[in-house]
């Protein structure tokens, strides 16, 4: 769940709801500026079901010691990885090219991001996440290369086998690559970062305020950029320069809002709390 102070309750966005609003972000990205993501079909689906795994663990509120909803930041360890396995493995299941994206982002949430993220902290080194990020790293590896043949043939050539196995060995793409930008597999990677914390920043604030977004992979030179987002109305923002092909792009997503208990309330009284809540489509604006 990814949870707000909102007057004197609480705003439930499940992560599979934001996950959704990634992928809408994903289907309308692309412009004369910003290239639209390639393979179109299989980014989108990643973008959309990235925190698929998250599904049975947001059925419900859980509540942290102090009383509070457990915001998807503090959830432990050992049920992180359970999940984020099994989820990696479903979207894996109905396109592998999506599964390898997807699988990138779980690891990149427990590497920094591979050097894109710096905000994220590197917990590699110790359990649970260090088999964990093993394990799916050699997965990565394995897909890659059983992708060579197919229809994802001209998106897996030996020269994105030997970024990915230096990315894994550097956990940063500029060490792996001094021009990492020419990698499609880190331009996929690096977009969907960008729907992911596009969304979080959407779903996770009471109050829009000012932000960047970036690196955000571009067509020129350079290669890369920051989004500047800017709040000009009531859950309305400028993004520029706009990657979208329309504007302005309305999107919504699923929301609760649920009073703030007493911290000796049962996890069962917020959960039935949570499930009388009203289901809001909240809506965004972005020109």
């Amino acid at each position: 769940m990814i949870i707000t102070k909102a007057g004197d309750g609480y705003q439930f966005v499940t992560q599979p709801d934001h996950a959704t609003l990634s992928g809408r972000l994903a289907a309308h990205w692309g412009n004369d500026e910003f290239d639209q993501p390639a393979p179109h079909s299989a980014v989108c689906l990643a973008a959309e079901h990235h925190d698929h795994g998250w599904r049975s663990y947001d059925l419900r509120p859980h509540i942290d010691d102090d009383g509070t909803p457990r915001n998807f930041t503090n959830v432990p360890g050992e049920e992180w990885v359970e999940f984020y396995t099994y989820g990696i493995e479903a979207v894996a299941e109905v396109d592998a090219y999506a599964g390898l994206l997807t699988s990138m982002h779980a690891t990149g949430l427990r590497r920094g991001g591979y050097g894109a993220r710096p905000s994220i902290p590197d917990l590699s080194d110790g359990p649970p996440y260090e088999s964990f990020v093993a394990d799916q790293e050699q997965f990565q590896r394995d897909l890659l290369a059983d992708l060579q043949d197919g229809r994802y043939s001209s998106y897996t050539d030996p020269d994105e086998q030997e970024f990915l196995s230096r990315l894994h060995e550097t956990g940063d793409a500029e060490e792996a690559n001094s021009t990492p930008e020419e990698s499609r597999l880190w331009t996929n990677y690096l977009l969907l970062q960008t729907f992911d914390v596009l969304s979080l920043y959407f779903c996770g604030a009471s109050e829009l305020g000012r932000t960047e977004v970036g690196p955000v992979p571009t067509p020129t030179a350079d290669g890369r950029l920051s989004l500047t987002v800017e709040p000009i109305g009531p859950s309305t923002v400028e993004v520029e320069p706009s990657p979208f092909d329309t504007a302005p792009l309305t999107l919504s997503v699923t929301t609760r809002t649920v009073p703030k208990m007493d911290a000796d309330e049962k996890e069962t009284e917020i959960v039935a709390a949570y499930y009388g809540a009203e289901q809001r489509q909240t809506e965004f604006t972005l020109y």
